[in-house]
């Protein structure tokens, strides 16, 4: 298994060298900036944020973003650029005015379709490969907002680097086209779930069995390192029943995973653990973490659900603290677990690998602060 780990590390290794490869080629080509002209906030009455990553987590955070910007400069347009799921989450929660769906089909015609188009272009992403590069370069914005981009030519307006967490990013960004001081404890739009929850409280009313506790519990993040197996679920979900006897669970669904999820319950068979019959949605997974007392989760887009309900969580993050402060919980007495540390910088930890000992301390110290 050592061996086969090593292998896999020296892998990555040599991808992330030709990746770092390719961006210096990039920045020879395309990090140049078409005008050189001053950023005056006033001026600004187009924007285009890059979300084409389309990941549920960012479009949560950036929701607060276009929420303030709507309070406080209606007079900006904010297109986003991104995929059908953050579209769907900020139609519900922080409607932009325009959206530009990404495939690398179309890319070519969105380019045409938008070169000059807009004053300020926002990426707010740690991290800037070849091909974020290349696209940002080709809108050809008058003006570029960026973090931790100081090293680029292209980007001419930046958020300060205390502003580690993404939510502060956002509130950052936004502060930099308005001129009132904004609260930077101000909430993350959220859809609409009361209907939801109603049915939700309605099913665990129903339940005949005495329980002290409801726990949420979500088993997919974004990656097959972040997600459990079918056989690492069961084993969880067992064991904490074990331990943990008054604990009522209830399953988030996910979408795409509903074989997997309908067969784990069947295979347990407690009726300590519950699923709601209702489709995958963002308004179901609200609910149950709004129901629940907490909720287990790996670090993924139910994490920052939790944030912005003022929820908590214990979430279960890699042994990388500079990801830990971008994406850590903000929900009221929210605890983490850490899995093991990779043994070199390129080993990939899965899910499971954190210590049970430590998630029954934080279990106790999140039922005793809610007492």
């Amino acid at each position: 298994m050592d061996c086969i780990r090593k292998m896999k590390a020296r892998w990555r290794l040599i991808r992330n060298k030709v990746k770092a490869l390719k961006l210096n080629i990039y920045r020879k080509i395309y990090d140049k900036r078409v005008q050189q002209i001053d950023f005056e906030p006033s001026k600004i009455k187009s924007v285009l944020l890059l979300r084409w990553d389309n990941k549920l987590g960012d479009a949560i955070m950036c929701g607060g973003f276009i929420k303030l910007l709507r309070q406080y400069r209606p007079d900006i347009q904010v297109t986003v650029l991104t995929g059908a799921t953050t579209k769907l989450w900020l139609d519900k929660a922080a409607p932009a005015d325009n959206y530009i769906l990404y495939s690398k089909a179309k890319r070519k015609q969105i380019i045409t379709d938008n070169i000059g188009k807009f004053d300020l272009f926002i990426d707010l992403g740690t991290h800037y490969n070849h091909k974020d590069l290349y696209l940002s370069s080709q809108f050809k914005a008058r003006h570029y907002l960026g973090f931790n981009k100081q090293q680029y030519n292209l980007f001419d307006v930046e958020v300060a680097s205390q502003h580690v967490h993404f939510k502060n990013r956002y509130i950052a960004a936004a502060q930099q086209l308005i001129s009132q001081p904004i609260d930077d404890q101000c909430l993350l739009p959220i859809p609409e779930f009361s209907q939801q929850r109603v049915a939700l409280q309605q099913l665990i009313s129903q339940s005949q069995q005495k329980f002290k506790h409801v726990v949420g519990v979500n088993l997919f993040g974004s990656s097959k390192y972040r997600r459990f197996s079918f056989e690492r679920a069961k084993t969880l979900i067992c064991k904490w029943r074990q331990q943990f006897p008054d604990d009522l669970l209830v399953i988030i669904p996910t979408p795409g995973e509903d074989k997997f999820i309908e067969a784990l319950v069947a295979a347990v068979k407690d009726e300590m653990i519950i699923l709601p019959q209702s489709p995958a949605c963002f308004e179901m997974s609200l609910a149950i973490i709004d129901v629940a007392d907490f909720t287990f989760t790996p670090d993924t887009a139910v994490v920052h659900m939790a944030s912005a309900l003022n929820k908590p969580v214990i979430g279960i993050y890699r042994h990388n603290m500079q990801n830990y402060e971008e994406w850590k919980p903000l929900g009221k007495h929210s605890q983490r677990l850490l899995n093991r540390k990779p043994f070199c910088d390129n080993d990939s930890v899965h899910i499971h690998e954190f210590d049970w000992q430590q998630l029954v301390s934080v279990r106790a110290t999140i039922l005793k602060a809610l007492v």
